[in-house]
């Protein structure tokens, strides 16, 4: 017995084996290492985008934009990812009509979550449309403010010639805004603007149209 016990104690794998085994756990290493770095490289264009969008973000808690954040997120584990923002700002804009809407999807399709009722009352292509006209008419009587003071208050106070030196100034972050937001309305693509003087001619021209903040015509169909 105690003779097999020593041979028992003294057994060992031979070399190669013990080399083998020591390359299998690198390899493993290696192989965990890189599919950590390659799912932290699947999370920089996020992590990135929420850097640039940091900045924008003003105020802490409380602030109006740190509450459309949280009303935001609040949207999306309800079911809403993906859905036009401006389809649903505008569906929520209805009033009464969005109701009917509502009630009609639920007689004729069944129980389901509201993501989903709303989601299936803008299935109609006109609806979602108008909807979506809507939604960007109600955010341009939010934001009017910002384009009074970027465009109307300079017009008004006779400061918009070509030699003013204001012109040659950066675009500023309210310029910006506005400039995506008219994009975003008329599907356009974004334009190459150099100066403040630029980016205001640009929002004049296009924001300047009476038709712009004209409310969107209601169907004569949904008319009472």
């Amino acid at each position: 017995m105690i003779i097999h016990l020593v041979r028992m104690t003294n057994t060992q794998p031979p070399p190669d084996a013990i080399g083998a085994d020591l390359l299998k756990s690198l390899l493993a290493l290696e192989h965990a290492a890189s599919s950590e770095l390659a799912h932290i490289e699947e999370k920089l264009p996020e992590l990135r985008r929420q850097a640039r969008a940091k900045p924008r973000r003003r105020g802490g808690k409380g602030s109006v934009d740190s509450e459309k954040y949280r009303l935001g997120s609040s949207l999306t584990l309800l079911g809403f990812a993906g859905v036009d923002d401006m389809a649903l700002l505008g569906f929520f804009a209805c009033g009464d009509r969005a109701l009917q809407w509502l009630a009609q999807v639920r007689l004729d399709r069944g129980p389901m979550t509201f993501a989903e009722a709303v989601s299936a009352a803008l299935t109609d292509p006109a609806r979602a449309e108008w909807c979506r006209s809507w939604g960007l008419y109600r955010r341009r009587l939010y934001k009017k403010a910002i384009y009074d003071a970027s465009v109307t208050a300079f017009i008004e106070s006779g400061r918009t010639g070509a030699n003013e030196k204001w012109r040659g100034q950066d675009i500023t972050a309210d310029q910006i805004d506005i400039i995506e937001d008219i994009c975003e309305a008329a599907r356009l693509p974004p334009p190459t603007l150099a100066t403040r003087g630029e980016a205001f001619q640009w929002i004049y021209e296009k924001g300047g149209n009476p038709a712009y903040w004209q409310a969107p015509e209601l169907p004569a169909e949904w008319k009472d």
